[in-house]
């Protein structure tokens, strides 16, 4: 170990078990620590350390030799140094991250965890905002794992996160290549609601629009009446002729039945 240190050579160890402010750790076959402060990346506080600690143990790192001290005996090591590769995000896709910090304003996750910490720690924010519509964020807890989709960097090169499917595919423009596209439509009934809501895809909400210069009026009738008979999960063949972005709803033509009047 002393050669080593002398040398600054790169020696790979093990994380074994957290302790109060760092990790206990075995380089060589021997047992050592490494304080917070020398792991590969960093945190600004130690709940995030203690909220990620349990997917770290048994996972390997490179380190170099900070202390030794033979007569205690005591190894103290330093990961601070290149590692890492680079990881490739996706927009749109869905990364599983560990929660290591929660604000009155969204959660703090580290999707670092999705890549076996093989490229260290990459932290966003999953906004309040971008929650899906039955999450809050009194709902999370650190340390919870949890599956989110990746939008875009932020201007501070920081990945953000969205838990709403639906908001996140009209932000990346998934819906607007819908028009002009004959494609399935699922139908939902409520309960205590009489009405039929249309969802193209199953998830997309769609208005079915008919124009009164181009339907007569008995066919608009027959063509509501049947939309109101729809049972719930039943799928009808639409064509998408249009678009509201700030409503995000899809127009539709229930095309096959105007084909068959």
């Amino acid at each position: 170990l002393e050669i080593h240190r002398d040398n600054f050579d790169t020696l790979p160890f093990k994380i074994v078990e957290l302790k109060n402010f760092g990790f206990l750790t075995k380089v060589l076959g021997l047992y050592s620590f490494i304080p917070f402060n020398h792991m590969p990346w960093k945190y600004s506080d130690i709940n995030s350390w203690i909220a990620i600690a349990p997917s770290l143990i048994d996972k390997k790192f490179f380190c170099k030799i900070h202390e030794l001290d033979k007569d205690k005996p005591s190894i103290i090591l330093c990961a601070e140094l290149p590692q890492f590769k680079k990881a490739e995000l996706v927009k749109g896709e869905e990364y599983k991250g560990l929660i290591i910090g929660i604000s009155e304003f969204g959660v703090f996750i580290d999707i670092g965890y999705h890549f076996n910490w093989k490229c260290g720690s990459l932290i966003g924010l999953l906004h309040k905002s971008k929650l899906a519509n039955n999450e809050e964020v009194s709902d999370f807890r650190l340390g919870q794992e949890i599956t989110t989709i990746y939008i875009d960097m932020n201007e501070n090169g920081q990945p953000e996160f969205s838990n709403d499917r639906v908001k996140t595919d009209w932000q990346m423009g998934k819906p607007q290549e819908l028009v002009g596209h004959t494609i399935w439509v699922e139908a939902t009934r409520q309960t205590k609601n009489k009405t039929v809501d249309l969802f193209v895809k199953g998830k997309y909400k769609a208005d079915l629009v008919l124009d009164k210069q181009i339907y007569p009026p008995k066919i608009r009738k027959k063509i509501l009446n049947l939309k109101n008979e729809l049972s719930h999960g039943e799928i009808i063949i639409c064509k998408v002729t249009g678009l509201n972005e700030r409503s995000r709803t899809l127009r539709i033509d229930w095309h096959t039945v105007v084909e068959t009047e």
